[in-house]
């Protein structure tokens, strides 16, 4: 008995470390999709022209590098074609977002391997933990080879694009979405672990109310997927009214390009109406939700609160879209 206490407060130690070290890698996760927005954005991706893990680190220290930088960048597509006027100043500016970025993703990683160095050497443990905090590195790693594998496609003069591959961009972001999932998931089973909760325990307690919510969540991630597509082809400034789309519900070039399937990839209309009603579906889907839970009998008040804020950011969601 006396040994089973000791284990029990040596993992209460570890659930509250790995609690704070998830929380700080998903706070860190947020803000850099957030960078990466804006990123994409001021049309910044496309300025460092090369991926170096270690000594890409460092930025032009003098004017000399500063120009070599810049005239790396006159290769590219995007500076003959768009930003053919561009001064070393301008240049500057999404030289340092591009920097940027790729800074705060080496401290994400950075920040993973010391919280994780330190479990291995002074915690024990548990193996499905130390195997799932492993995965979490690995999908970084992964994560940040996938943004060269993308920025590359902006770089081939080629293809011909001014910007990145929008399905490349639309998997790099994915994988950020998975990776916050997978934290959100380790967090609840962390939380859980000293009260051996197991993952058939939580499903069997699956409620029908969890199960819809989760299908929106899901449902988010595919609208978040499609809104990358338009932003990787600037589709949002094809049609600038609402609901119509040039006098038409469905835009007539809907389907004009062929093969068919790059309409939905590369085609502006086809994109941004599938962004269009995906956005209705989440809001008529996301509104029977919080009819479902706000009225609910015996419904907590705690909870009705929370689904009146649920509607709340929904309506603010779709009116941003609009404006």
């Amino acid at each position: 008995m006396e040994r089973n206490t000791k284990t029990i407060h040596k993992l209460e130690y570890n659930v509250n470390f790995v609690h704070f070290w998830l929380s700080g890698l998903l706070f860190l996760l947020l803000l850099m999709i957030l960078i990466g927005g804006l990123t994409r954005l001021t049309d910044s991706g496309l300025s460092i022209t090369n991926w170096e893990p270690i000594i890409g680190a460092i930025p032009p220290l003098s004017n000399s590098q500063w120009i070599l930088a810049f005239d790396q960048y006159k290769l590219t597509n995007e500076f003959k074609i768009q930003n053919f006027n561009m001064d070393l100043l301008e240049f500057k500016v999404i030289y340092w977002w591009e920097w940027g970025h790729r800074q705060f993703g080496r401290l994400i990683g950075l920040f993973w391997f010391i919280g994780f160095t330190y479990l291995l050497a002074f915690s024990k443990l548990p193996k499905l933990l130390k195997i799932s905090f492993l995965t979490l590195g690995c999908l970084g790693l992964l994560q940040a080879i996938i943004g060269w594998w993308m920025v590359k496609s902006g770089l081939d003069k080629e293809a011909g694009l001014l910007d990145v591959a929008s399905y490349r961009l639309a998997i790099h972001l994915n994988l950020a979405l998975i990776i916050t999932s997978l934290i959100f998931l380790l967090i609840k089973v962390n939380n859980n672990w000293i009260k051996n909760i197991s993952f058939l325990t939580i499903l069997k307690n699956y409620s029908k109310e969890e199960f819809f919510i989760s299908i929106f969540i899901f449902s988010i991630f595919i609208q978040i997927t499609l809104g990358a597509l338009v932003s990787g082809i600037d589709a949002g400034k094809s049609y600038n009214e609402w609901p119509l789309m040039n006098n038409n519900f469905v835009p007539e070039d809907y389907l004009n390009l062929e093969p068919y399937y790059q309409n939905f990839l590369e085609n502006p209309a086809t994109v941004q109406f599938n962004h269009r009603i995906m956005g209705y579906f989440l809001f008529l889907f996301g509104l029977y939700i919080w009819m479902q839970g706000r009225f609910k009998v015996n419904q907590f008040n705690s909870l009705k609160k929370d689904y009146n804020i649920f509607l709340l950011f929904l309506i603010i969601q779709v009116l941003v879209g609009i404006f």
